[in-house]
């Protein structure tokens, strides 16, 4: 099958992972630019980008969103055609494309990760584990989300505080939210999933880990294959300015320790579906890899 945007090769990785990265999903320039408004908004808290000196804080959470003219710039039309290559052609809500629609985006919030977790040796942390979403109830076809696209604003590289992504664990969240046809609440849900799986419970430390002389980094980055044949593994979203990691909604992610230095800029932005997704169209077909994802997960 032909794609907008991705190869059939991203296309399966994100079926099977959970996960894929657009690279230059808007322009580099653009994703500075916006950088450059996000350090004026920290100039009266005293964090100047030019004064290493005054990054005094590990983190600065700024909740906020923010729709300027440049943070428009980043709806491009690549971008929303990867959105829509994975949740499915006219399907997304929101669809937004700077110069061919009038919908204006947001981009927020900022936890602005200047050296979390520095102090010590870099580790897969056991707290923090989530899938997002905890403004609507939760339904294996729920169509609040789409996809969790993951908006890269600086460079970020290998143990400087990309986020986390659990392979594998969307399959295990659609397993979960398939017995609920009534719905159910995030923070509940995800405490339960972290309980009964095995992996899970070790990886969030809701159990204690097989004393097998691994350290968390070792086990848990190297592939694991549950008992039902789920491939699982921690992985570090690493990416440049204007890269955009497009994850699948019920993805369990984390974040994780900046050893690089220098400051992480990042933001999150949703999808909305306009309809629930569905698992029995008519003729098998016209299913997105949003959708047939959930539908192997559950083998129907």
């Amino acid at each position: 099958m032909s794609y907008s945007v991705l190869s059939n090769e991203q296309v399966e990785q994100f079926k099977e992972r959970g996960w894929v990265k657009l690279a230059e999903g808007f322009p580099r320039e653009v994703a500075l630019a916006c950088q450059d408004l996000v350090w004026e908004r920290m100039k009266p808290m005293g964090m100047l980008k030019d004064d290493s000196s005054t990054w005094t804080k590990p983190m600065v959470q700024i909740n906020e969103a923010y729709s300027h003219d440049d943070f428009q710039l980043c709806n491009t039309k690549r971008l929303a055609d990867a959105i829509e290559d994975l949740i499915g052609a006219g399907r997304w809500a929101e669809r937004s494309v700077c110069g061919e629609t009038e919908l204006v985006a947001t981009y927020g919030w900022w936890p602005v990760n200047f050296a979390l977790g520095s102090d010590k040796a870099w580790d897969v942390p056991k707290g923090g584990w989530h899938w997002d979403g905890q403004h609507f109830r939760h339904y294996v076809d729920s169509p609040e989300q789409g996809l969790l696209c993951l908006c890269l604003f600086s460079e970020i590289g290998t143990r400087g505080g990309g986020t986390l992504v659990a392979e594998g664990s969307h399959k295990i969240v659609a397993k979960y939210l398939s017995a609920f046809p009534d719905g159910t609440e995030q923070g509940p849900a995800i405490g339960a999933v972290n309980r009964s799986h095995p992996w899970m419970a070790e990886l969030t430390g809701e159990s204690e880990e097989s004393g097998d002389g691994r350290s968390r980094v070792e086990k848990f980055m190297t592939e694991t294959i549950d008992a039902e044949g789920v491939r699982l593994r921690v992985v570090e979203t690493t990416g440049s300015p204007g890269d955009v990691i497009l994850c699948h909604p019920f993805l369990y992610h984390a974040p994780s320790a900046n050893h690089a230095g220098t400051p992480r800029f990042m933001c999150n932005r949703t999808t909305p579906l306009k309809d629930r997704m569905e698992f029995d169209r008519t003729g098998n077909e016209g299913y997105s890899p949003l959708e047939l994802s959930i539908k192997e997960a559950l083998s129907l």
